[in-house]
């Protein structure tokens, strides 16, 4: 297969409409890098198979992300694995109930609140 045709056809992918909607304009957007950029990066660093699975590996990762940022802005980091406040059972705990927020698709704010709380209830333990 042609390098012009294989092009043409990840420019095919990359296009289609949930794939530019859903992934390409919010991360570009995201991490300030034009629209036409990111698609020339994408296309040069992932094949055929990796572009078609953009969209379900970006979705899919979003729950982890989200759950990486709670444990950020939660300093889950520090009080569970530094200063071992909070035990690891706890803290699983505390990140299957955060989960099933995310799944159900709660605001971000609504979830931290109620982190926040549990967390300090935690810590009076």
């Amino acid at each position: 297969m042609g390098e012009d045709l294989l092009k043409t056809m990840k420019m095919e992918v990359i296009h289609s409409f949930r794939w530019k909607k859903d992934v390409i304009i919010p991360l570009s957007e995201e991490l300030s890098i034009p629209i036409d950029e990111f698609e020339e990066i994408l296309i040069n660093k992932l094949d055929m198979s990796s572009l078609e699975a953009l969209h379900a590996t970006y979705e899919s990762s979003k729950p982890k992300c989200l759950m990486e940022k709670l444990n950020c802005d939660l300093k889950l980091c520090w009080i569970v694995d530094v200063l071992k406040i909070i035990d690891e059972k706890d803290y699983n705990q505390l990140k299957a109930k955060l989960m099933i927020k995310i799944a159900k698709g709660e605001k971000y704010e609504e979830i931290l609140k109620f982190g926040k709380e549990k967390v300090y209830e935690l810590l009076k333990k």
